[in-house]
Parts: structure tokens; C-alpha cells; sequence
């Protein structure tokens, strides 16, 4: 289809929610990178991967110079990636996620994949956990290692969509789904649509406030999710 919608999912607090794995994956990772015993929990919400190992370093009083943060950045991975099974046998995948996923996949209209903080591959292993992983195509997805603010993430997902579809997407062709400030200012930052989803620490009236104009408590109704996705694509479509 040569006009399909780009529909791109935030991760966790959206679709899945993890108890602690990330924190020590963080703490593990810091032990081998500089030899420090972890200093306290962070909040880890709407940041990228790369900015949240910067801002971690330095939690830690150490700079993050190029090399010290790409060798972080790999123990990151490592160690959240060995705790695939804890991210499993901890976690879940938020009421409604799996339906949702599969409603958008079966609409030959849209195209689905992410617009996340994490690391491709820890993406893949976190919705794979959840059996989620099915209905998204990770290949033209935007990730946590593309840039250090999320506010510059979409227009990867732009390039790899046209890449491998043909297809230049517009920002009102473009639906990004989020529970958090940052998801907003992502999309609203390019024009894009957005459709908030107050399933994690964030309020739907501080999602409104940042400017999202269509906002859902959850993704229980199935119906309302694919409605407040073509709602958001008009309302961008008309600005």
C-alpha cells in the first residue's frame, strides 16, 4: 500500500513494565566499567540509553568521554541482555498490550514498529519476553544507541521506513504511542502524531499539559486504541 500510517510504540510503562532488572543490569554494568559499587536508583523514564549511561557516569563522578561511555554502553547491554530470563520472570506485559499489537498488525493500512530508549537488541528481548514481538518489525524502528536526546529519534524511523517500503512518511502519517513527557516532545517535535497513554508514572493531565491532544488511561480497549490512533493522525493532519 503506498500510503500506510507509521505507527511507533514506546516500550516500557506502554507495552511492558519490568521490576528492577534495569537497575541492576545499571549496577552491574558500572562494577565492571569504572569498579564502583552502585550508587542508588535513578529515574530512567523517556530517556535513551546513551543519556542515561552519560547521566549514570556522572551520578558515579566520571566523565563520560567517548571511549569510557561506547564501553559502558556495551556492558549495559550485556548485562541487560543476560537478564533475560529475570526481565521475564519479573515482568509483564501491561493489560491490553498483546490485542493492541495485533489489531494494528492486522490493518494492512499501518505499519508498526518502535520509537524506544533501549538498545535495538535489548528492545527485541524485552517485547520477546512478552511474546510481543511478533507484530512489530524492528527493522525501521528508532533506538536508544541512534542519538542522545529521544527528541532526535524520529527521523531514523523515517529513513528505515523508506528504505524499506518506499514510502516517505509524513508527520501526520506518523503515530507515536508513549506514557511519558519525553514521548510527547518526541513526536510533537517533528509535527508528528501522538497518542498518550497514562500507564506509566506520568499523568494524563501532565500529558495533556505537554500537548497531547489525544490521551488513553490504558490500552485495555482495544477499539480505542486503533480510534485514538486515526484520531491523532487527523488532528496532526489538520494542523
Amino acid at each position: 500500500m503506498s500510503d500506510t500510517l507509521l505507527v511507533l510504540w514506546d516500550i516500557d510503562l506502554t507495552l511492558i513494565r519490568t521490576s528492577g532488572v534495569a537497575t541492576e543490569a545499571y549496577a552491574a554494568a558500572v562494577q565492571e566499567t569504572i569498579g564502583s559499587p552502585w550508587r542508588g536508583d535513578m529515574t530512567f523514564n523517556g530517556l535513551t540509553e546513551r543519556a542515561m549511561a552519560t547521566r549514570i557516569l556522572r551520578m558515579h563522578d566520571v566523565e563520560p568521554e567517548p571511549e569510557l561511555l561506547a564501553r559502558f554502553l556495551v556492558n549495559i547491554e550485556r548485562a541487560l541482555l543476560d537478564r533475560a530470563e529475570a526481565t521475564k520472570a519479573r515482568g509483564f506485559a501491561l493489560p491490553g498490550a498483546s490485542a493492541a499489537l495485533q489489531a494494528v498488525a492486522a490493518d494492512p493500512a499501518i505499519r508498526q514498529s518502535v520509537l524506544t530508549g533501549n538498545i535495538r537488541s535489548v528492545a527485541e528481548m524485552k517485547l520477546r519476553a512478552f511474546g510481543l514481538d511478533p507484530w512489530i518489525d524492528f527493522s525501521v524502528g528508532a533506538y536508544g544507541d541512534d542519538e542522545f536526546e529521544r527528541n532526535a529519534l524520529i527521523p531514523h524511523a523515517w529513513h528505515r521506513a523508506e528504505t524499506r517500503y518506499g514510502q516517505t512518511y509524513t508527520p501526520a502519517r506518523t503515530v507515536v504511542l508513549g506514557d511519558t513527557v519525553r514521548d510527547v516532545e518526541a513526536a510533537l517535535t517533528h509535527d508528528a502524531a501522538v497518542v498518550a497513554v497514562a500507564s506509566g508514572t506520568t499523568s494524563g493531565a501532565d500529558l495533556r499539559a505537554a500537548g497531547a491532544k489525544v490521551v488513553l488511561d490504558d490500552l485495555t480497549d482495544t477499539e480505542r486504541v486503533i480510534a485514538a490512533i486515526e484520531e491523532a493522525s487527523a488532528i496532526a493532519a489538520a494542523a
